[in-house]
């Protein structure tokens, strides 16, 4: 890295910490992902050093364990959401460094490098203040782990595995995903350099076993322990009870409809330990029905996968069939040619592999948006050195793919401020009437999951039965009532569901609060 470029990347971490500062603020009442709500739940177990509750096979423990000093100096509800903005935005200021490094296992011309890089101020940021912040802290661990991996002389020195190794479990401890994936795609890396390197096969065997023994010593320990959790070996549920929720049978989560008990008096809802719900497991292979709608549910997520990448910038489609044409030559010019063609795609396609049998989301793929950029600036390189197009022509393009990944992540950041203070304006003007112990609604899982999570009480679900998935009746409904221990009723809306029921109970705000009854139940 020369001094102009490391002038240039240090204005832009610069930037993007004042712009940091500035939008967190705006941010700090973002709406609650009901995800974010169950790792602060598992963050106070561990604060209480309550150790056999926290331990929990669905969440990885990494962010909460870093979550943990800031909640001992200030648990209230508020601050510690201020405090998970704060570590986001830490996570993407180390993001933006890996980048950089990254960016330099791909060839680029200064002036491509700097333009590429510009945009991840925008779009890391957007990340940061808009997002679970889980799911960048694994791209993040994963970037670092790509930087040593997909250098052309990793096989050379012991630590590049050793660190690999290191780098994927804290990417494990974040997200169970990253274990089969670094499993599959370490294995799969040092393949190639053993190929490719045939006076230094040994060299890449010391380092592919060292970096899975590494590996292996740390996310076995974690592994261990939760498998004794729950009585069974596993890396963690969360893949299981996803391809389950996905399947034919189950018809999305049970955590929709009727009552759940949370597992422990520090949770907010059911959702902090979904390895124990009951799910209904199916097998693609059973019959062809279930081998059909298996091909559907893959051409489907495959479609959204499509949808996202282009959200993301319109050119990443063409440059990822660019990228897969590289592919298209015979074993041995695939093993001998250019890294900077073959493993970026190859990680693209078999991290995506994983989620098409289940489910995707936008937040899933921060690692293969930020492959995306380095892969464009590649490719305009390529474009460059060809003479295809002069210096105006590349930076035409390199504009318009610019402006293609900044426009997205500005405006949202733009439009969506102080997205959920309704939430909290709401919570505040609840938390007069006392509301303790347990609560369930008729109505709007995510808004009354959000407000508990202020109130700091435990919610049990909302009033519908799991079998029809119609309102409750009343007598399915006192039933419940009594079974959960339910303290207070938030009824949304005016309909007359159940009418006859709440007669026998005091609504509390007198109707103050505009389309939300609250009723004490006991």
């Amino acid at each position: 890295m020369n001094v102009k470029n490391l002038i240039f990347f240090t204005l832009f971490l610069a930037i993007y910490l004042i712009l940091g500062a500035y939008f967190i603020g705006y941010y700090q009442y973002d709406t609650i992902s009901r995800d974010l709500i169950v790792i602060i739940s598992v963050t106070k177990l561990y604060a209480a050093y309550d150790f056999s509750n926290a331990v929990n096979g669905y969440w990885g423990p990494f962010f909460s364990w870093l979550l943990v000093p800031f909640i001992l100096s200030n648990p209230t509800p508020q601050s510690i959401m201020y405090t998970t903005k704060i570590l986001s935005i830490i996570t993407g200021f180390f993001t933006i460094i890996g980048t950089i490094l990254l960016s330099y296992r791909f060839e680029m011309n200064d002036r491509i490098r700097i333009g590429v890089i510009f945009p991840t101020i925008f779009v890391i940021l957007y990340f940061a203040l808009h997002y679970n912040p889980v799911d960048l802290l694994l791209a993040c661990f994963l970037i670092y782990y790509m930087y040593f991996i997909f250098n052309s002389s990793y096989y050379q020195n012991l630590y590049n595995s050793a660190l690999c190794g290191i780098l994927a479990s804290m990417a494990y401890l974040t997200k169970s995903y990253a274990f089969p994936f670094f499993i599959i795609h370490f294995i799969m890396m040092n393949s190639f350099y053993y190929l490719k390197y045939v006076p230094y096969r040994k060299k890449v065997l010391k380092n592919l076993f060292l970096g899975l023994i590494v590996f292996f010593v740390i996310s076995g320990a974690w592994s261990t322990v939760i498998s004794e959790k729950y009585g069974q070996i596993t890396f963690g549920t969360s893949g299981k009870y996803n391809y389950e929720e996905s399947g034919p049978l189950q018809h999305g989560s049970p955590i929709w409809d009727g009552f759940m008990k949370p597992p422990n008096d520090k949770s907010v809802s059911a959702w902090e330990d979904p390895s124990y719900f009951k799910m209904k497991s199916w097998n693609p292979l059973d019959s062809w029905k279930s081998f059909v709608y298996l091909l559907k549910l893959i051409l489907n997520n495959f479609l959204k996968l499509i949808e996202y990448f282009q959200y993301f910038t319109y050119f990443s489609m063409i440059i990822i069939i660019i990228y897969l044409s590289f592919l298209f030559k015979s074993p041995s010019k695939l093993i001998s040619g250019n890294g900077e063609q073959i493993y970026p795609i190859l990680t693209l396609i078999l991290f995506c592999a994983g989620y098409l049998v289940i489910f995707v989301e936008f937040r899933y793929f921060f690692v293969i948006y930020v492959l995306i950029m380095l892969m464009g600036g590649y490719l305009l390189n390529i474009l460059f050195k060809s003479g295809f197009l002069n210096k105006w022509g590349v930076f035409f393009i390199l504009l318009l793919f610019i402006l293609s990944l900044s426009v997205v992540p500005l405006s949202s950041l733009i439009n969506n401020q102080n997205v959920g203070q309704d939430y909290y304006t709401l919570s505040s003007s609840i938390s007069k009437y006392n509301i303790h112990g347990n609560i369930a609604s008729n109505d709007k899982y995510r808004d009354s999951l959000n407000i508990a999570y202020y109130l700091n009480v435990h919610y049990y679900g909302r009033a519908t039965n799991s079998t029809t998935k119609k309102p409750m009746t009343d007598i399915e409904l006192e039933n419940s009532f009594k079974e959960y221990n339910i303290d207070y009723y938030f009824f949304w809306g005016n309909s007359n569901t159940n009418a006859d029921l709440l007669k026998k109970y005091k609504e509390i705000t007198n109707g103050t609060i505009k389309g939300l009854k609250i009723y004490k139940i006991r």
